[in-house]
C-alpha cells in the first residue's frame, strides 16, 4: 500500500514536471511563431511600402506633370487651335513623358490636338468623372473614341485646356503579383485614378497603415500629397508562414518548443529547488516517498556477511533520488528527524524480518539523531517494533554520529539507557568529529564505524595507514567491532585485513546499497551463517 501511494505521488509529480515542461514548451512554440510573424510582418511592410512608395511617386508625377502642362496651355497667347498654338502643343507632346495627346476644348466639344491638330468635326466630351474642386479640374477616367486614334488615355481640362495621359504611364504596375494590388485616387476616394490587382475593399483602407505590432495578414500602404488631389493605397496579403515556406516554418516551431522545452526544465528545476524544506519533508511524508536502501557489512577473514546498514532516501517529487546528507540535516531543523527514523525502524525491520529471523547473528544498523538517543518515547517505540517482528534487540544497531553536539554526558545516560535494553550502539563517521576520547571512552558503544576518507587514504599516502592502525588500537583497547566504510578495492581490503584482522568493511567492493528485493537476491537470508 505504501509503494502504490508512493508511486502514485512519484507519478503525480513526474506529471507535474512534465506539465511544466510542454506548458513552456508550447509557449516556446506559440512565442517563435509570433516573432517569425513579426518578422515577416516587417518584410512584407517592406514590400508594400516599396510598391506602393513606387506607385505614389509615379502618380504624383504623372498629376504635377499635366497641371503643369495645363496651366502653360491655360496661359498661353496664341490663338487656340491656330497654327502656332498646334505647334506649341505638338512640342510638348514629344517633349513631356506619358502624354498621349492635348488639345483645346470650344462649348464642350474637342477642336484641336497637337498631334491631329485641327479637327475636321469636332469631338463631344463625354460626361466628366469628377470635378476637383481645389482648382476646377475636370478628370475622364479611361475615355476611349475621342481622338481619331481610338486611343484610350485618361484626361484633365482646365479652362479650355486638355491634357490625354498615355495608357503606358501606369502599365509596369498593370499586373502585379497576385497577393499585391493598389489604387490611385483622389483624397476623399470618390475618383480613381487607377486601379491594380484585385481591389476590393482598399478605397476603405485611405489614411491607414498597418502597424509594425499589430498581427495582421494584410499590410497596407497609404498616402496622399499635399499639393495635388492624388493619393495612394496598397495592400499585401502575406500568405501564411507554413504556406509561404513550409521548411522554415517547422524549423521556427522546433527551434521555439526546443527552447520553451528547455526553460521549462530551468523552471521545473527551479520550482523544485524553491520548495522550502519544511513542505518538501512534509509532502514526501504524507506520500510516503521515503525508501530505504541497504548496503552489506562482511567481516574480512572469512568473508561472512555480517549485517547491513539501513540508508534512507527520499525520492522527490518528480522521482529524483535525494541522499541523506542533503535533506537529513533539514530534518532535524524543521523537526521531522523523528517522524523520519521511526519511519525507517518500521521499514527496516519489515524489510529485513526474514534476513534477521535466519541468522540471529545478522544485525541491521539504522542512523539514528541525538535528538532520538534523548527521546524516551523512541525507546519505547523501538522495544514496540521489535517485539512485534519478534526480533532480538542486539539484532539491532543504533548508528550515531561523532559530529553530534548534544551534551556527552545526557547522551551517555540516554545511551546506556538503549544499551540495558541489549541495542548495540555504534559511533559512525569515527575521527571525522571533535568528540574527546575520554568521551568516547565512557559511552557504552559497541562498534566504530571509521569514515571512508580514512580508508580512501590507504591508497594515496602511507599516512593513511597509520591513522587507520590507531583507530584499530583504539578500538582494540575498548573491545568494540570495527567497520570501515567505502571499501572500493581488493587493495584497501587486504591492506585492512593485515592492519586488523577482526575488521569489518562496507564499500562499494562489498555491495552497493540496494533494495531490500535486490539485496535478498544477491544475499539468501538462508546463506547468512554459511558465508557469502
Amino acid at each position: 500500500m505504501a509503494r502504490l501511494r508512493r508511486g502514485r505521488a512519484v507519478e503525480v509529480g513526474r506529471r507535474n514536471i512534465w506539465i511544466i515542461g510542454l506548458v513552456w514548451a508550447f509557449v516556446g512554440g506559440i512565442c517563435s511563431l509570433l516573432i517569425a510573424e513579426f518578422f515577416q510582418n516587417h518584410t512584407a511592410d517592406e514590400y508594400v511600402d516599396y510598391y506602393g512608395s513606387d506607385v505614389f511617386r509615379n502618380a504624383v508625377s504623372v498629376a504635377e506633370t499635366g497641371l503643369t502642362v495645363l496651366g502653360t496651355l491655360d496661359q498661353s497667347p496664341d490663338e487656340p487651335c491656330s497654327a502656332s498654338d498646334v505647334e506649341a502643343m505638338r512640342s510638348i507632346v514629344f517633349s513631356v513623358p506619358f502624354l498621349a495627346d492635348v488639345g483645346r476644348l470650344q462649348d464642350g466639344k474637342l477642336v484641336c490636338t497637337g498631334i491631329w491638330g485641327e479637327l475636321a468635326a469636332p469631338v463631344t466630351m463625354p460626361p466628366r468623372s469628377k470635378v476637383i474642386a481645389v482648382n476646377g479640374t475636370i478628370l475622364w477616367k479611361a475615355t476611349d473614341g475621342i481622338v481619331p486614334a481610338g486611343l484610350t488615355a485618361d484626361m484633365a481640362s482646365f479652362g479650355n485646356s486638355v491634357v490625354m495621359t498615355e495608357p503606358s504611364a501606369f502599365a509596369r504596375y498593370e499586373h502585379p503579383e497576385s497577393r499585391l494590388a493598389a489604387l490611385v485616387l483622389t483624397h476623399d476616394g470618390s475618383h480613381i485614378f487607377q486601379s491594380f490587382g484585385e481591389t476590393e475593399g482598399l478605397p476603405q483602407l485611405l489614411g491607414q497603415k498597418s502597424d509594425w505590432y499589430r498581427l495582421a495578414r494584410r499590410r497596407v500602404y497609404s498616402r496622399c500629397n499635399d499639393h495635388v488631389d492624388v493619393c495612394v493605397v496598397a495592400a499585401y496579403n502575406a500568405p501564411p508562414m507554413f504556406r509561404a515556406a513550409p521548411f522554415d516554418f517547422l524549423l521556427v516551431l522546433a527551434g521555439g518548443v526546443a527552447v520553451g522545452g528547455g526553460i521549462g526544465l530551468w523552471h521545473a528545476r527551479l520550482y523544485r529547488e524553491s520548495l522550502s524544506w519544511r513542505y518538501k519533508l512534509q509532502r514526501a511524508l504524507d506520500d510516503d516517498r521515503l525508501i530505504v536502501h541497504y548496503q552489506p557489512i562482511v567481516r574480512l577473514t572469512d568473508n561472512t556477511l555480517r549485517g547491513a546498514e539501513a540508508l534512507v532516501r527520499l525520492v522527490d517529487f518528480d522521482g529524483t533520488m535525494i541522499p541523506p546528507d542533503q535533506f537529513i540535516p533539514a530534518a532535524e531543523t524543521c523537526g521531522f528527524i523523528r517522524q523520519i527514523t521511526r519511519s525507517v525502524v518500521r521499514q527496516t525491520l519489515l524489510d529485513m524480518a526474514a534476513h534477521l529471523s535466519a541468522d540471529s547473528s545478522f544485525y541491521v544498523s539504522i542512523n539514528v539523531a541525538a535528538e532520538d538517543i534523548l527521546s524516551p518515547d523512541f525507546l519505547l517505540f523501538l522495544k514496540s517494533e521489535t517485539e512485534d517482528y519478534g526480533i532480538a534487540a542486539g539484532q539491532v544497531a543504533l548508528e550515531l554520529t561523532e559530529r553530534s553536539t548534544a551534551s556527552h554526558d545526557r547522551l551517555t545516560e540516554a545511551m546506556e539507557a538503549f544499551n540495558r535494553r541489549g541495542y548495540k550502539i555504534l559511533i559512525d563517521d569515527f575521527g571525522t568529529g571533535y568528540s574527546n576520547l575520554a568521551y568516547i571512552a565512557r559511552m557504552p558503544i559497541t562498534g566504530i564505524k571509521v569514515d571512508r576518507m580514512f580508508t580512501q587514504a590507504l591508497d594515496q599516502q602511507a599516512i593513511g595507514g597509520v591513522i587507520v592502525s590507531k583507530v584499530c588500537e583504539i578500538a582494540e583497547a575498548l573491545d568494540v567491532t570495527l567497520i570501515c566504510e567505502g571499501v572500493e578495492t581488493r587493495e584497501q581490503a587486504a591492506t585492512l585485513l593485515a592492519i586488523y584482522p577482526e575488521v569489518c568493511a562496507q564499500g562499494f567492493l562489498i555491495g552497493r546499497p540496494m533494495p531490500a528485493e535486490a539485496f535478498s537476491h544477491a544475499f539468501p537470508a538462508a546463506s547468512h551463517a554459511e558465508g557469502v
